[in-house]
């Protein structure tokens, strides 16, 4: 069985709580992500996403050089144990509607699981030849 370790990223991206929306958007292209956890790891206190950025930032009409990142962020973080199977991570993705999903390990945030990840797992399979054969 497949678990969430198996995809997880483990180069983790942060910005501090009074970081800009804007300052946290450098971060992201700079580490090419879509995320930023806001604060420390492994207990962060959120996480920032581009889809935050579009929504709660500029879709509100606000400066995104004036708008720290901890009024817009996600307070809440679902998360999914390292240990857990795959298919738990698409379950969590899916009833959430999210593009990212933060992975634990005791409690604290160790890797980050995005549905590029999973698109890129998909390719792979699909590239296969052995996938294709069984078809």
């Amino acid at each position: 069985m497949e678990t969430a370790t198996r995809l997880m990223k483990r180069k983790l991206v942060t910005v501090a709580l009074k970081a800009s929306a804007a300052e946290a958007a450098r971060v992201m292209k700079k580490g090419n992500t879509g995320s930023v956890f806001v604060g420390s790891l492994p207990n962060p206190d959120g996480i920032f996403t581009e889809r935050d950025l579009a929504r709660k930032v500029v879709a509100e009409g606000l400066d995104p050089e004036k708008t720290p990142v901890e009024t817009v962020m996600t307070r809440k973080l679902v998360t999914v144990d390292c240990s857990e199977p795959l298919e738990k991570v698409f379950s969590a993705l899916a009833k959430g509607n999210f593009r990212h999903l933060p992975i634990t390990d005791r409690g604290g945030v160790v890797g980050m699981i995005s549905l590029t990840d999973l698109a890129n797992v998909f390719r792979q399979l699909a590239e296969d030849e052995k996938f294709l054969d069984s078809y």
